[in-house]
């Protein structure tokens, strides 16, 4: 990928570095939260089904609350580990295109499969970062899931919203 030709706080470098972190979070590296997320920030992603039935909303805005977020989400998995299709980064935005190895493990109770531990996952996703211009911080997060695919993979064959 080119230098992005505009000058601005966020260069190419940076960029580069912040997605690399995290993706490193989401790959279970927590302590790199501080150098890369805002302390407040603006969290979207879709719907996920509920435990309890229907589908709950996110609301995250805090850093904290994203590494609670970031945790749930690995856990009852043997592996979770997320790699890069491609990515693109311009000032203050970061776009990347993701896919998830992930391995079922003996605790995985975040939604219903028909799969068994030692199961492989895979899904894909794009997530959108805003970077907050002063301190060069992930303040906003778009997250885009390929959600359907997620569940035919896991085994289901409906899911109640």
């Amino acid at each position: 990928m080119a230098e992005p030709s505009h000058g601005m706080a966020t260069n190419y470098a940076h960029l580069k570095q912040i997605l690399a972190n995290y993706l490193s979070i989401w790959n279970g590296n927590l302590s790199l939260l501080d150098a890369t997320l805002s302390p407040t920030i603006s969290f979207n992603a879709d719907r996920f089904p509920s435990p309890k039935g229907g589908s709950e909303a996110f609301n995250i805005t805090t850093r904290e609350e994203f590494r609670g977020f970031v945790l749930r989400s690995r856990t009852g998995w043997d592996k979770y580990e997320f790699k890069v299709y491609s990515w693109t980064g311009h000032e203050n935005h970061i776009a990347v295109r993701w896919k998830l190895d992930a391995v079922i493990g003996a605790n995985f109770t975040a939604l219903p499969t028909t799969l068994k531990q030692g199961d492989p996952v895979t899904y894909n996703g794009t997530d959108f970062l805003i970077l907050n211009p002063h301190t060069g911080l992930i303040e906003e997060l778009h997250m885009a899931q390929d959600l359907i695919t997620l569940f035919h993979n896991l085994g289901l064959t409906s899911v109640t919203v």
